[in-house]
């Protein structure tokens, strides 16, 4: 059951309303269905899981509606408003997480599941926000140091409900301080064209030992700098692979893990 404050939100109402306009349409209400037991999962500290892909075809829908317009009693033209509702309805989820929950990678149950299976146990997450990846991850018997310089608390819910400690070092001070005792730096949706992973990624190449930096974002699109894409060094392993299976495409955001050296 929906807590009364989320029910009171308006993208909470209209995910119900567009789930009663489309009984009988699976396609469109198993998402929908997803996307309110993902809310309640987090309202109850619980990690996402993983969704199908948000992104409906046209055509799917239509080949279901059409036969169907004297039942839904709508003429094409509200047919096709009510398509592009339900589609801006399925892409504004993202907007919800991150403005509701201050919740930007899409960070599920799956996805941590699959880095705790990564060889070595010893993380360091930068720039982590609320820390949902550390949480996930600490659940699951790794040894995680948490850090952010919190910065963003002033603007957004970033960092203002964190569900696990979160030490307040910027990336590079962090970096500094747990080198020795991590197997990889992870960073998830590190701030678009702020230079701070550029700059840790420069400091992370003197070392003799090269740890591998997990980078979860959008290559050369809303997350990191323009800098850091440019010098990356992008590793494809199994590894890589494996993870990348636990990212669906909930928008026109690629977002993908990267493995760089």
């Amino acid at each position: 059951m929906l807590p009364a404050k989320l029910v009171k939100e308006k993208y909470v109402q209209e995910i119900l309303q567009l789930r009663r306009d489309f009984v009988g349409f699976t396609p469109a209400t198993q998402r929908l269905d997803g996307i309110l037991r993902n809310i309640i999962r987090l309202q109850r500290h619980q990690l996402p899981h993983q969704l199908p892909d948000l992104i409906l075809a046209p055509t799917q829908f239509y080949q279901w509606a059409l036969p169907r317009l004297a039942q839904l009693a709508l003429t094409p033209n509200q047919l096709s408003a009510h398509f592009m509702r339900l589609d801006r309805c399925l892409q504004n989820y993202r907007q919800f997480l991150q403005t509701y929950f201050g919740f930007w990678g899409q960070i599920t149950q799956e996805v941590a599941a699959g880095f705790a299976r990564l060889p070595g146990k010893h993380y360091l997450e930068v720039m982590a926000g609320n820390g949902y990846l550390s949480y996930g991850l600490r659940r699951l018997h790794q040894q995680v140091y948490t850090t952010d310089s919190l910065s963003w608390t002033g603007e957004n819910q970033t960092g203002r409900q964190p569900w696990t400690t979160v030490v307040p070092l910027d990336a590079c001070k962090a970096y500094r301080k747990y080198r020795g005792n991590i197997d990889y730096v992870v960073m998830v949706w590190s701030p678009d064209g702020v230079p701070v992973d550029w700059q840790l990624l420069q400091l992370m190449r003197q070392d003799q030992r090269q740890i591998p930096l997990l980078c979860v974002g959008e290559r050369n699109g809303c997350t990191n700098s323009k800098q850091f894409w440019q010098t990356a060094h992008f590793v494809n392993n199994p590894e890589i692979q494996r993870l990348n299976q636990c990212f669906s495409p909930l928008d026109l955001v690629r977002e993908q893990v990267f493995w760089i050296e």
